[in-house]
C-alpha cells in the first residue's frame, strides 16, 4: 500500500505543471507509479497492497511530494462573473452589500466558520471583511492571502479621481479576480483536509494540518473613492493588521488585486494595434523589497535589517517556486521589489510583515507611456467581456488565472509538507 496523498486525477497538459521538479522521483522508487502526463508528471499515491511502506518512508515520500490536487480556474471565473453581475460595488451600495453576503456564503458553504470584521469610516457606514481559517499547528503565526471586493470608477487620464455621469464598473479585474482566487484557494485547502480525513492518513503518521495558521480573506474598501474624498484607502486590511490578537505575528502576506491577465496569455490583435509590441502580458510579483525601500522609507517606515532579511526569504522562496518548480519562464513572470504599495500589500509591509502582491499585465500602471499596461481598472470597461476580449477568450482568462492559482497552491503546499522555510 503506497503512502497518502490519495491517488490524483491525471492533470491536463499544461507544461508548467511538471512536478518532476519537486524531485519526487528520486524519493518514491518503487512504491508509487508515475503516470506520464503529455505536459508533465503526475504521482499517483492510490495503489492498494502493493507494497508495504514504513511510516517513516510514507513521511519522506510525503514531505517530498507535490499537492494531491489542484485549484479549478473554472471556479474562479464563475465567481468573477457573479461578482460582476451584482453590478457596481462602491462601498455603501446595495450591490457592495449583495456581494458581501455572497462571499460570505460561499465561504460557509465550503465548511467555514467565518468572521465578519465589522468596521466605519467617515465614508462608510456598512463595511466588512470576511476572513476564513485554517488553523495550522501554529496559531500565532499566520499565513495571510487577501483581495478586495469592493470597486470604483473614476477618470483615469489628465486629472485622476474624477467621478462622472454614468461612470459605474463591475470591477471584474480590479479585483473580482482576487476575491474570486481567494474563494478557490480556501476551497482547495479544505479539499485537502477532506481527503487526508477520506484516507486516513494520521495511519501513516502524516497530518495534512498547515504549519501556519492560514487566513483567507476578502477585503472591503480598498479603492480611493476619488478626488472629493476626505479619506485614504486601504482601510479593510488596515483594519485587519491594527487589530491582530496580541502575540500573533503575519510570517507572510499574498495579495492577489488585477491578475489573470498574464502569462501564457498572448497580446491579442487590438493590444497590439494599441501599440503593445510585447508578446505576451506579465505576471509581477511585487514584494517587500531585497534593494529598493525608497518607496516605503519616504513615507516614514523604519526599515529594519530582520525585515531585509526577510524579504530576501520571500523573494528567494516565491522565485523557487515560480521557476525552479513550475518551470515559469523568467522573461514574463517575475518577482521584484516592490516600489508602489498601491495595494493591500502595503499595509502589511509598511507594519514590518513580508508581503507580495500577484499582479497581471505590465508593471508601470500607465505610467512612463506604457502601452501594454491596458489594465480596465477604475473605469465602465472594467467587465468580464472587456477581460475576455484581451484575453483571447474565457479560455485565455482561465489559462491566466491558472498560472498564479499553481503557484499559490505549491506555496499552500510546501506549508503543509513543512517546506515553507
Amino acid at each position: 500500500m503506497c503512502p497518502p496523498p490519495s491517488a490524483v486525477e491525471e492533470q491536463d497538459t499544461q507544461s508548467t505543471r511538471d512536478i518532476s521538479a519537486l524531485k519526487i522521483l528520486s524519493i518514491i522508487v518503487g512504491v508509487c507509479i508515475v503516470l506520464a502526463g503529455l505536459g508533465g508528471a503526475v504521482i499517483y499515491f492510490g495503489v492498494k497492497g502493493l507494497v508495504e511502506t514504513s511510516e517513516e518512508e510514507a513521511k519522506e515520500a510525503f514531505e517530498n511530494s507535490g499537492p494531491v490536487s489542484w485549484p479549478t480556474p473554472t471556479n474562479v471565473v464563475d465567481d468573477i462573473e457573479t461578482l460582476a453581475d451584482f453590478g457596481y460595488r462602491k462601498i455603501d451600495t446595495v450591490a457592495h452589500a449583495n456581494a458581501g453576503d455572497f462571499i460570505q456564503f460561499r465561504f460557509e458553504d465550503l465548511g467555514y466558520e467565518v468572521e465578519v470584521q465589522n468596521f466605519t469610516t467617515e465614508l462608510c457606514d456598512d463595511c466588512r471583511n470576511y476572513i476564513a481559517t485554517i488553523e495550522g499547528e501554529d496559531p500565532n503565526s499566520w499565513i495571510v492571502v487577501g483581495g478586495h471586493y469592493d470597486a470604483i470608477c473614476y477618470s483615469q487620464q489628465i486629472i485622476i479621481g474624477i467621478e462622472y455621469p454614468g461612470c459605474t464598473s463591475e470591477g471584474a479585474y480590479d479585483d473580482a479576480t482576487g476575491s474570486a482566487s481567494v474563494l478557490e484557494l480556501a476551497r482547495l485547502m479544505m479539499e485537502w483536509q477532506s481527503i487526508a480525513e477520506a484516507e486516513d492518513w494520521e495511519q501513516w503518521g502524516i497530518d495534512a494540518k498547515p504549519k501556519h495558521t492560514w487566513k483567507f480573506a476578502v477585503w472591503d474598501y480598498e479603492e480611493w473613492q476619488g478626488s472629493g474624498s476626505p479619506e485614504g484607502a486601504g482601510y479593510g486590511s488596515e483594519t485587519f493588521v491594527t487589530t491582530l490578537p496580541e502575540g500573533v505575528e503575519i510570517a507572510t502576506y499574498i495579495n492577489l488585486d488585477m491578475y489573470g491577465l498574464n502569462w501564457p496569455v498572448e497580446t491579442q490583435l487590438a493590444s497590439q494595434l494599441s501599440g503593445c509590441d510585447e508578446d505576451f502580458f506579465h505576471l509581477y510579483l511585487f514584494t517587500s523589497p531585497v534593494d529598493d525601500w525608497s518607496y516605503y522609507e519616504d513615507r516614514g517606515v523604519n526599515v529594519t535589517d530582520e525585515m531585509k532579511e526577510q524579504a530576501a526569504v520571500l523573494q528567494d522562496r516565491l522565485g523557487l517556486v515560480l521557476h525552479e518548480y513550475l518551470h515559469y519562464p523568467t522573461d514574463w513572470v517575475v518577482v521584484l521589489d516592490d516600489t508602489k504599495g498601491n495595494s493591500d500589500h502595503y499595509n502589511f509591509i509598511s507594519r514590518g510583515w513580508p508581503a507580495t502582491w500577484f499582479r497581471g499585465m505590465h508593471e508601470f500602471l500607465q505610467e512612463e507611456d506604457d502601452t501594454c499596461e491596458q489594465s480596465p481598472k477604475h473605469a465602465p470597461t472594467d467587465r468580464v467581456d472587456v477581460l475576455y476580449t484581451l484575453a483571447g477568450g474565457r479560455g485565455g482568462l482561465e489559462a491566466g488565472m491558472q498560472t498564479g492559482l499553481d503557484a499559490l497552491a505549491l506555496l499552500m503546499w510546501l506549508d503543509i509538507t513543512g517546506n515553507w522555510a
